[in-house]
Order: structure tokens, then C-alpha cells, then sequence
């Protein structure tokens, strides 16, 4: 099955950013449902039951309302402290000499995936880690939002995102650097979910390299207003403009792991 020609565009120009060491890497909860693990609304199921719906303000309303988050941090090793299977897109990546990724997952599937690999990451999931440098790094992974196997530091609720900028500046300067210097690909992202957008908001006006997401193509089911659906991605495809990501609609999130091993393949060339 042949790509489209916006997505043979996109693995050319990937690939020679691999080639150039120009390449990263930004995984969202897509990337590791597709592993096992949950999304954010999955995550916040029980709670949700609780206390509503709105998945954006819904951590900080169980904040507020239990007096602390320890049923969060509770709930973070319970649902990433399972054993997963890497992806085949995790495999995939791995394989490639991309030194830079960054993720607003918990879970350690990216790391296990590049020791499998035979590659030594240095992981950041704290602000003091990233003073330091591990010996014979291949490549850098930095967690902005925390380890499973620290969930008391872990940032899971809105008021966490709001100071975010004051609490993790190194972090923010870092990505911001990142930013500006490598071609990112956003695997696994909704953009609807609180992770990046308080980041992505801030930074855009130094955002001025081009990036890329991949969206599934809106599906029309029987009553669905067609038109309504369509337009809502488009406003939305239109938004991440603002950032410099070039949105790559693919019809179903199984293509992903097909892009990715076009580009190892022609990577390989």
C-alpha cells in the first residue's frame, strides 16, 4: 500500500534529520496505550465515576476535594508498574540513531526498549538530573512529567501544570532548545489532553522549526454530522500550525508503525 504524497514528503525530510542527528522524539499516552498501558481518560476512570468528567480540571478536583493526591500517586503504580511489551513503533525507533526524546509518560517502555536495543539512555525524569551526564550515553530521554517509580514527584493535576514554568524551568529551557534546533515527530498525541498544551502555548514563539504529529483522519459514523466533524479538525490541524507541526492525517493509528519502518528502511539505504 502506497503513502499519500504528504506522507512520502515526510519521511524524505525525516529521514535526512536522522541522518543529520537533527531528529527527536515526543511521546504522549497514544504511544504507550498501544503497549498496554492507559490513556489519561482511562487513568482517571475511577475517579471520574466520582466526581465528573472533565478530564482537564478532573485531577485537581480530587485534589481538592481528598486533601492531597496520594490516591493518584497510588494509582500511577498501579497502572504503570505492570510489565508491557514494547510496541513495534518503540522497537522501531530504538533501532534508529535518534538521540533525543522526550515524553509526558510515566511508564519506562521507551528506555527498556533502547536497552533492549543494546543502547545506553540517560533518563530525566527530575529537574537535579539534568545537571548531570551519564557516562557513554547513546541517547538523552527526559520524562517532564515524572517516573512511575517516583510518583510523589510526579506531576499529575492542573495546579502542577499552571506552576510548571517556576517548578520546572530547566525543563522548559531544555525542551525549549530542543525545540528550536531538532525535528520533532509528536507520536501518540491528542493534543486535547492537559499535558503539552501548557508547554506548547508558552513556546511558540520560538518555535520556529518544522514538526510533526501524526492525527487519525476524523471517522464519520451513521448519524454523524459529517461537515461538523471535518471542520473541527480542520480548525484543529490549523492550531498546531501555530507551533510549527505539520499534521500528518493517517486513517488508522495502525500506519504509524508502517511510516516508521519506511524510514528505518530508506534510513538504511
Amino acid at each position: 500500500m502506497a503513502f499519500s504524497k504528504e506522507i512520502e514528503a515526510f519521511i524524505r525530510e525525516y529521514v535526512k534529520d536522522i541522518a543529520k542527528d537533527n531528529a527527536a522524539i515526543f511521546a504522549d499516552a497514544g504511544m504507550s496505550k498501544s503497549a498496554g498501558f492507559v490513556d489519561w481518560a482511562e487513568f482517571l476512570r475511577d475517579i471520574a465515576d466520582e466526581i465528573g468528567h472533565d478530564l482537564i480540571a478532573l485531577a485537581q478536583f480530587h485534589v481538592n476535594e481528598h486533601k492531597g493526591y496520594a490516591k493518584l500517586s497510588r494509582k500511577i503504580i498501579e497502572e504503570f508498574s505492570e510489565q508491557a511489551e514494547p510496541s513495534e513503533s518503540h522497537s522501531i525507533l530504538a533501532r534508529l540513531p535518534i538521540r533525543t526524546y522526550w515524553t509526558t509518560n510515566y511508564d519506562t517502555l521507551i528506555e527498556d526498549t533502547l536497552r533492549q536495543a543494546y543502547k545506553v539512555p540517560d533518563v530525566k525524569h527530575s529537574v537535579e538530573q539534568l545537571n548531570t551526564t551519564r557516562p557513554k550515553r547513546d541517547v538523552v530521554v527526559y520524562k517532564m512529567h515524572g517516573d512511575v517509580s517516583y510518583p510523589n514527584s510526579a506531576v499529575l493535576y492542573k495546579e502542577q501544570y499552571e506552576r510548571y514554568f517556576r517548578t520546572h524551568e530547566p525543563f522548559v529551557r531544555a525542551l525549549s532548545g530542543d525545540l528550536v534546533s531538532k525535528t520533532f515527530l509528536f507520536i501518540g498525541f491528542s493534543f486535547t489532553d492537559p499535558n503539552l498544551d501548557y508547554v506548547l502555548s508558552r513556546l511558540h514563539s520560538v518555535t520556529k522549526r518544522h514538526h510533526y504529529c501524526f492525527m487519525r483522519r476524523e471517522q464519520v459514523l451513521p448519524g454523524d454530522d459529517d461537515d461538523v466533524k471535518k471542520y473541527k479538525q480542520v480548525l484543529r490541524v490549523n492550531d498546531l500550525k501555530r507551533f510549527g507541526i505539520q499534521t500528518l492525517l493517517i486513517d488508522d493509528y495502525a500506519e504509524v508503525p508502517r511510516i516508521l519502518a519506511a524510514i528505518e528502511a530508506r534510513f538504511l539505504k
